[in-house]
């Protein structure tokens, strides 16, 4: 090919390999983090994003101005059409190979070796949720706005790194090692002009120091943690990513001691380096992160094919793609089923919105595994586009009881048949006497310790409040259990108590698996409303790992 058109065809390549292995991503659906900021940024005010951009503050919310004004501008824009969302992703990962590939002409590479790096940095699965799906825009943005920061700094146009280092780091908070990359660079391939990067390091240690007073010892995922046991379940996770092969990762240490060439070992002081925030950072552990420390990798790739000779690299290049590509379609049919899921249950949501919208409580009794409750509670505000619904969580043992008056949704998910049901009580609607466990339960009748159906039966806690209506002359009431093989082993005996009215009504014992209904008999009583207690004892706990505290599973209760 004439050297001319070298360059402009390899991209081409490049972008129809990228399209033919990613285009399943235009079928995707949204994340629940995508589905919470696309749920809070539509009603924000375009102001606030240019504040959050000029601001020197760290934001302890995860507020990153640049990122999140992608949802804000495409919320408003595509609202619930996924495909946009995907082509700017795509578009700003192939800005960025454009980048690299800038920054390895930079440091004088050859072609070949500038083709492999960029063809390393392209495809590597390890990465797939960075090409799949909008929430790791932030890692994508925060990479542009950091290739860019070099590459300003290696042309001497300092003030312009400068402030590709700030929008960097508005991004996303692991640019606050763009300083150390520069001055690394500075050491082993520059001048040594250390000096000149004294604004930027001033700003890192800003934010930094911001960081670790408000995230240090905090709890929960994004808390700062470093101990020993942590640095050590990190630095294996990512090593284990890095090259897709368990603990692989760590033989790239080695490296340095072999190819004795600076632009490597600044390469994977680089990777090394955007890689170090996340570090502390144990309870956020996404291959997706290694997005913009594969950039850096990419560089020892291609020092490293241009020492040994890329006709070397080119047979072991080639395999590790078609691994990659195996990789691929294994994750694509589990990222394709989560959409299928998560996308049904959404569109659900928004035809319930536009036809009910005299709805003031939604009561979840169930939802798909993969949607997480910030991502039910994002799709409800960002569908019903109202902040003041009451929402309540049936698993939730300390939930609160809906409003008399209130005017209620239940959503219960069919995982299935993929398939959202809802039920809508208006305050006028009355208590059922007897509650079957289908997907219409009335599931505001169940108070606390409940948990998700499961077929046609629900696991209690060891203890489990109610509510049913007692028709007049009512005088028996009916359980009907299932109890299983599994749970008879672990326990022995179970011993259900059961309380309606203020009345305790007995006790049944259970040794054996089976369906089975027990009747207890009623004192006389009014026509009306009455409570329900079951005690259950001992807890059972199943050694599959699943934590919770189990009661018995119950099918059916009330009076017949």
């Amino acid at each position: 090919m004439n050297k001319r058109w070298a360059t402009p065809g390899f991209f081409a390549l490049i972008i129809w390999l990228f399209y033919v292995a990613s285009k399943g991503a235009y079928k995707g659906f949204f994340s629940a983090d995508d589905l919470d900021n696309l749920a809070w940024t539509r009603h924000a005010e375009l102001k606030s994003f240019l504040i959050g951009l000029v601001t020197p503050q760290f934001y302890s919310t995860n507020f990153r101005p640049l990122g999140h004004f992608y949802f804000w501008v495409l919320g408003h824009t595509a609202s619930l059409d996924f495909r946009p969302y995907v082509a700017v992703l795509h578009a700003l990962h192939l800005v960025n190979l454009a980048l690299l590939w800038r920054l390895l002409l930079r440091l004088n590479f050859s072609w070949p070796a500038r083709a492999i790096g960029v063809i390393f940095f392209a495809f590597h699965m390890a990465v797939f949720d960075a090409y799949w799906k909008p929430m790791y825009v932030f890692d994508v943005l925060c990479a542009v706005f950091s290739l860019l920061s070099v590459l300003l700094w290696i042309d001497k146009r300092r003030w312009l790194s400068l402030l590709c280092f700030w929008l960097a780091y508005k991004s996303k908070e692991l640019a606050v090692a763009v300083p150390a990359i520069l001055l690394a660079y500075e050491f082993l391939l520059a001048e040594k002009a250390w000096k000149n990067l004294l604004w930027h390091f001033a700003g890192a240690l800003w934010f930094a120091v911001q960081a670790l007073f408000s995230q240090g010892g905090r709890g929960g995922d994004y808390g700062l943690r470093l101990t020993p046991l942590t640095l050590w379940q990190t630095l294996d996770y990512y090593a284990s990513h890095i090259l897709l092969v368990r603990h692989a990762g760590f033989g790239l240490a080695l490296l340095p001691m072999w190819i004795r060439d600076r632009r490597l070992w600044w390469g994977l002081l680089a990777g090394s380096l955007w890689l170090a925030p996340m570090l502390l950072v144990p309870g956020r552990r996404f291959g997706a992160y290694l997005y913009l420390p594969l950039a850096g990798l990419a560089v020892a790739v291609a020092a490293l094919s241009e020492r040994v000779g890329w006709k070397w690299l080119a047979a072991p290049l080639a395999v590790w793609l078609g691994f990659n590509y195996a990789e691929m379609r294994h994750m694509r049919r589990a990222t394709l089923a989560e959409a299928e899921e998560t996308a049904a249950y959404v569109f659900s949501l928004a035809d319930l919105a536009n036809n009910a919208k005299d709805i003031d409580t939604v009561l979840v009794d169930s939802a798909p595994a993969s949607l997480r409750r910030w991502g039910v509670e994002g799709a409800l505000r960002y569908t019903f586009d109202r902040d003041d619904i009451e929402l309540i969580y049936l698993e939730d043992a300390d939930h609160k009881e809906p409003r008399p008056e209130a005017t209620l949704a239940m959503l219960s998910w069919d995982g299935p048949l993929k398939k959202l049901y809802t039920m809508r009580r208006t305050a006028a609607l009355g208590d059922a006497p007897f509650v079957e466990m289908t997907r219409l339960t009335p599931v505001w009748q169940l108070a606390q310790g409940w948990y998700q159906r499961e077929g046609n039966y629900r696991w209690t806690m060891p203890r489990a409040l109610a509510r049913v209506r007692r028709p007049a002359g009512a005088n028996e009431f009916q359980v009907t259990v299932n109890v299983g093989p599994d749970y008879i082993l672990a326990v022995g005996k179970s011993t259900l108590n059961v309380n309606v009215a203020g009345h305790d009504l007995g006790t049944r014992e259970f040794t054996r698996n089976g369906w089975t209904t027990e009747k207890f008999e009623m004192p006389p009583g009014p026509e009306g409303n009455v409570d329900v207690v079951f005690t259950v004892d001992p807890p059972f706990r199943p050694k599959n790992g699943d934590p919770r505290p189990l009661g018995i599973p119950i099918a059916a209760f009330g009076f017949r």
